[in-house]
């Protein structure tokens, strides 16, 4: 018995020892994986004291795979080299490859790459190339491959050291540096991320290489990397795209997002005449693109195929759909990109009250979000469902429906391009706001993450932008109304509400800046300005006529009024008052006799009188004994124009906006207006009383929100042809004589030939003054006037036909010599006829306008591509090959052209101008008689 125990305890005991000796084996002692703690989104540490990134999960799916424990231990840059160094850790989870680290670390395959870059501040635009950046200190981490990397392709650049990646940021954003190396990606902190591609936009990088990120171990562990390399030969390609994903919003392999976009919904998106898409939609996607520095790409369809393309793997985001609490996808709502608004639309009567729908019928679309808040406004009308806007445009017309709500935008759009416009009236209190938001797939959170923070780094102001491009109607606009662009503080809003009214003084007849209107009231652009900016502040102005600049100008001095508008800033009258930003344009023109040579610089006046208004900062200037000009002191410009009229003045100097006005409204036929080259740069300000220096920024603030398309609106207001003085004297002539009529047949029949005469005489005149205006007085040519315009129409009509036109900004090189050699009659002569040789390279629906000088703008509408458009460039330029016989002479011109393409090189006129100019400096710089073209 007692043997039979002994030898069951010994089994037992035996059994222990090797089941402890095999679950020791089974116990295998981790791998202790080095990496860094800050290098976002690769390898870091986050909040909470966690590792992340790309390389982790990769590693994670690599212990999976091969069943080998591992640890990860995140240290400094350079400190995680050192722990792998010495010995203290197994693997560094990824780095790059360098003649420095070949030295103490074998390396594995490599397991990801990751393109690294110099990011360079804004202001260092036009570094192109490495050495360009020689005087400049560059920004790295301490350890970092890219050092190494840039030594090896440029001798010379110097280093400003960082121990991380965060001390590196916080660096740039303090201006320690003006170039600095760094890898692709986002950044956590959007605040450091949206402060950093402020000043290192993405456009102006430079590619340092695009680098492998392999795991290194110790000198001599050849096991080691055999054991790495098998374990990431089993990661399928599938979940390494995933892990990409989660961390880089999209795989490695794809290199571009796909955006599925709809079709036909204009001015929000649509297919262009050049197969592409357009719209607000697609500019608001390209500006994520560049803010990412991640590729797109835009697959067009309906909007129900639209979902489908996201769904079945086809898209990775929807450019942006209605998705609300009562229409779910069930897709993630990446981010709201847009607010469309909605209004209600009749046909041929405006709606006063909605009570007039009762009874009625009224449509809609079935995808509206706001069906349910619509059949609340309106209980008892009859909801009708459509397909489209333009199956409800057709209803209203054909009597079917007594109005419909749509987005507005869609339908003004529509409206305009079916010339219906006027057949059609909003009823703007009904409105309705729908959320407009990037989709992806569910489970395609890193993509989302991603989406989200690029839309962080765009600001508002840059969404305007795009919005005021693309959404004609103000009210429409949906960004705009979140810009907030006066931050008036607490102690402000108490001074502004200290001031009680102001008074602004302005002269009682110099329309169309400023005058009095018929009852006494303060009127022109100078009013509607003040009266805007007042609003902004939340305060009161008073308008105080005045009948002389002189007398206008003492009043602000001794305080009796607190404003002035159209003041020119002068140090002179620095002294007295204060000055606002400049807010309006005012170059200054001559009005001369029709029989005069024009006049354009106010050196060609030596030994003439000149006629000023009493009081103008100009005289100043003008009573320079070098110029030799006589002064003509008059009190108000209708005595100016009256003074060269009656020929007591050779010439009256006034700002262009107001003289012509002076010039349309009287019987002026024998005098001509010219603007002086001189003084065509001259700004306007408002002037105010010394002791209102604080409200100097305010009203700064608010005349900083006066964009270009309101100065338009603003002009067109108070510029458009009124009813003038002659013209009312010819209808109560008229309507005397008639009262005569049957008296004095005869004489009447005269009077009637006398007038009629004079209305032809007053057209002519109007016509003169409007070509004066708009054309170059040497050439015949439209002038930066009249091209603007043109421009402008050429971008509205190609942005709406999705078509791409051709912008030419031509130049005379060698004017300047010419005219140095045979003097300006001769140069003059040359350019007339250089530009009428460009004028024959031209057809009847292109412009050709002088720009400026020895510079010419043409616009080649409709153009097919840019090949096109090259050609006709080269054939001007082999056209100016033969010389102008100029009095025996022969005066040959040197031609240098840039060409632009809308919208490819800009969709606005500003920027295809700048575009233009820049290639054609390009064409110079290589000598001239070429083009050159982006």
């Amino acid at each position: 018995m007692m043997a039979r125990f002994v030898l069951g305890t010994a089994a037992l005991a035996l059994s222990l020892m090797l089941s402890f000796q095999v679950s020791a084996e089974e116990q295998q002692t981790p791998l202790v994986l080095v990496m860094g703690e800050d290098s976002y989104p690769y390898q870091f540490v986050d909040e909470n004291g966690d590792v992340k990134g790309v390389l982790v999960d990769l590693w994670r799916e690599w212990s999976s795979q091969t069943q080998v424990p591992v640890v990860f231990v995140a240290r400094h840059w350079q400190d995680s080299l050192k722990q792998l160094a010495l010995g203290d850790a197994d693997i560094h989870i990824g780095l790059g490859i360098t003649k420095e680290r070949d030295k103490d670390f074998d390396f594995a395959a490599p397991i990801a790459y990751v393109s690294t870059y110099l990011y360079v501040r804004n202001t260092l635009k036009g570094k192109k190339s490495f050495s360009d950046l020689q005087p400049y200190r560059i920004g790295i981490v301490t350890g970092s491959s890219h050092e190494s990397i840039l030594n090896q392709q440029v001798n010379g650049l110097s280093y400003r050291y960082y121990n991380s990646r965060a001390e590196l940021l916080r660096g740039v954003v303090a201006g320690e540096v003006d170039v600095f190396a760094g890898m692709e990606g986002y950044l956590k902190d959007n605040a450091v991320s949206r402060a950093v591609l402020e000043e290192f936009p993405l456009d102006n990088r430079l590619l340092i290489k695009k680098t492998a990120l392999v795991p290194a171990v110790s000198k001599g562990r050849l096991d080691l990397i055999t054991e790495i390399n098998r374990g990431f030969d089993r990661l399928s390609q599938t979940s390494r795209a995933e892990i990409d994903k989660r961390w880089l919003g999209f795989s490695h392999d794809a290199n571009t997002l796909v955006i599925a976009t709809t079709t036909g919904i204009q001015p929000f998106v649509d297919t262009g005449g050049d197969g592409e898409p357009h719209g607000l939609y697609i500019d608001i996607w390209k500006l994520w693109s560049k803010k990412t520095g991640i590729e797109v790409e835009f697959r067009p369809a309906a909007m129900e195929d639209g979902l489908d393309e996201l769904k079945f793997h086809r898209a990775d985001i929807h450019v942006g759909y209605p998705e609300s609490d009562t229409m779910k996808t069930n897709l993630t709502r990446a981010w709201r990109t847009y607010q469309v608004k909605s209004r209600l639309f009749s046909y041929g009567k405006a709606i006063n009250s909605l009570d007039e729908l009762k009874g009625k019928r009224v449509g809609a679309v079935p995808t509206a979000p706001y069906l349910d808040k619509l059949k609340q406004a309106l209980p008892n009308s009859e909801l009708k469902l459509y397909t489209d806007v333009t199956q409800m445009i057709q209803a209203a017309q054909q009597g079917h429906i007594a109005a419909f709500v749509a987005a507005s935008a869609w339908t003004q759009h529509y409206l305009l391009r079916a010339e219906s416009w006027s057949d059609f009236h909003q009823y703007r209190k009904l409105a309705f706001t729908t959320d407009i938001y990037a989709l992806t797939r569910n489970e395609d959170k890193g993509l989302a993450q991603r989406i989200a923070a690029g839309f962080r780094l765009i600001s508002n102001a840059e969404l305007a932008a795009i919005e005021n491009k693309w959404i004609l109607d103000r009210d429409d606009r949906s960004v705009q109304s979140l810009l907030n662009p006066l931050a008036i503080t607490e102690e402000q809003r108490r001074y502004l509400d200290s001031l009680g009214t102001l008074k602004v003084g302005y002269l009682a007849a110099w329309a169309p800046m400023e005058y009095q209107g018929p009852s006494g009231e303060f009127m022109g652009i100078n009013s509607e300005i003040s009266h805007w900016v007042a609003e902004q502040l939340g305060l009161t102005i008073e308008g105080v006529p005045f009948d002389r600049w002189s007398s206008l100008l003492e009043a602000l001095k001794q305080g009796d009024i607190d404003m002035v508008g159209s003041v020119a800033h002068t140090p002179e009258r620095e002294r007295e008052m204060i000055f606002t930003t400049p807010y309006w344009p005012s170059p200054w023109g001559l009005v001369t006799n029709l029989s005069q040579v024009t006049v354009f610089n106010l050196s060609q006046m030596s030994g003439k009188r000149l006629a000023i208004v009493e009081g103008y900062h100009l005289i100043a200037n003008l009573m320079n004994k070098a110029l030799g000009i006589e002064l003509v002191i008059v009190p108000n410009s209708r005595a100016g124009v009256d003074a060269v009229a009656q020929g007591k003045a050779d010439a009256f100097i006034e700002k262009v906006i107001n003289m012509a006005m002076v010039l349309k409204e009287s019987d002026y036929k024998a005098l001509k207006m010219s603007v002086l080259a001189d003084f065509s740069q001259q700004q306007s300000h408002f002037a105010l009383n010394p002791k209102f220096a604080a409200l100097v920024p305010l009203w700064d603030q608010a005349i900083a929100q006066i964009t270009p398309e309101r100065q338009e609106e603003i002009y067109q207001h108070w510029v458009k042809e009124e009813p003038s003085s002659w013209r009312a004297w010819v209808n109560y002539q008229s309507a005397f004589y008639l009262l005569a009529l049957l008296s004095f047949v005869v004489f009447v029949y005269l009077i009637w030939r006398a007038q009629r005469s004079r209305l032809a005489a007053a057209k002519e005149l109007a016509h003169e003054l409007t070509r004066a205006g708009q054309f170059d007085a040497l050439t015949g040519l439209p002038n930066r006037s009249l091209l603007d315009d043109r421009l402008q129409q050429s971008v509205l009509l190609h942005r709406r036909e999705m078509q791409p036109f051709a912008v030419l900004f031509i130049s005379f090189d060698n004017l300047r010599e010419i005219n140095q050699t045979y003097g300006h009659q001769v140069g003059d002569r040359v350019l007339a006829k250089g530009a009428q040789r460009l004028k024959s390279a031209v057809r009847k629906s292109d412009t050709l306008a002088r720009f400026g000088g020895n510079e010419f703008v043409m616009v080649l509408n409709r153009s097919k591509d840019l090949d096109t458009v090259c050609q006709v460039a080269d054939g001007i330029v082999g056209g100016f090959s033969a010389p102008f016989a100029i009095n025996g002479l022969d005066v040959a011109l040197s031609v240098s052209i840039g060409v632009a393409m809308f919208p490819s090189d800009g969709d606005t006129v500003v920027e295809l101008l700048k575009t233009a100019d820049k290639l054609m400096s390009r064409a110079v710089k290589q000598g001239g008689r070429c083009y050159q073209s982006a």
